[in-house]
């Protein structure tokens, strides 16, 4: 139970909760968007977020869509995970998505949510990064696109108010080869040691990590030496667990030394089912 008191809104147009942000922001009652609420609910109830007024999204049209036609694929920031494994074509987002959670918590997970919320592992997000993929937001000053990278860089970059409606994806995306592989302690629905994404283009593979660092990356210079051939896989791999652009997560989970260990076998994997040979 929240043991605190607080509005609830549930607008039914993005320009409607934009407003309500902004005039509950005024009022000084911390606003705050409600997608999924997993993260809310839980922290709500440890205090660690308090708020006066939640803006649930969920009835709003842009947020629950999901489409896809010749060139793209468009998925609502509210749409659940589970959704978005039967539904999209985009294999590597479904095998992504099926690794977060258990079933039932992903029937109330939301991607935004995910994406947005205070967990810092987002695996969501990383099938976004390695297809380039853009971020729909609304604000104040009206819809704007942001590349992923220019969305996500160590942390979200969201000004106050505004609503991420939308995260589109060339359709061309969905029919390269990839690979991903989730490392856990124990089951697997607990936290991920790390997690590894990759996608091969007709120029090289792309990469994208999550749980290795304190925040989920895309580094297109360690991604460049991913792809150096004159390397063997078992150098590029070592090269990339000594050259991540953050510190190694060392907790109850597992040491960095072991996370290390782990990451190398698994960018190797990604290389021979990829690249191939060596």
């Amino acid at each position: 139970m929240i043991s605190y008191d607080f509005e609830y809104y549930r607008p039914e147009t993005y320009k409607e909760a934009l407003e309500i942000f902004q005039e509950k922001q005024n009022e000084g009652k911390n606003p705050l968007y409600y997608n999924g609420g997993t993260e809310t609910v839980t922290y709500a109830r440890k205090k660690i977020i308090n708020t006066g007024a939640l803006i649930d999204i969920k009835a709003i049209p842009e947020c629950l869509e999901f489409y896809e036609d010749e060139d793209r694929v468009v998925y609502g920031s509210a749409l659940d995970l589970n959704k978005i494994v039967e539904k999209s074509s985009f294999g590597l987002m479904g095998n992504v998505s099926r690794k977060v959670a258990d079933h039932t918590v992903r029937n109330r997970l939301s991607l935004g949510g995910n994406i947005c919320g205070r967990l810092f592992y987002r695996e969501a997000i990383l099938p976004i990064m390695v297809a380039d993929g853009e971020f729909i937001i609304a604000g104040t000053e009206g819809i704007k696109k942001v590349p992923v990278l220019e969305f996500f860089n160590k942390k979200i970059n969201l000004k106050s108010g505004e609503l991420l409606l939308q995260v589109e994806i060339d359709k061309k995306y969905t029919d390269f080869p990839h690979y991903n592989e989730r490392k856990e302690k124990q089951g697997k629905i607990d936290y991920p040691l790390f997690h590894l994404v990759a996608l091969k283009d007709e120029e090289k593979i792309r990469f994208a990590f999550s749980g290795i660092c304190p925040y989920p990356f895309r580094d297109l210079e360690l991604e460049n030496l991913l792809n150096d051939k004159s390397k063997s896989f078992e150098e590029r791999a070592k090269y990339a667990a000594d050259n991540l652009p953050g510190n190694v997560r060392n907790d109850m989970f597992g040491s960095s030394e072991f996370r290390k260990y782990l990451f190398e076998n698994a960018i190797i994997n990604a290389l021979s089912e990829l690249e191939g040979g060596n």
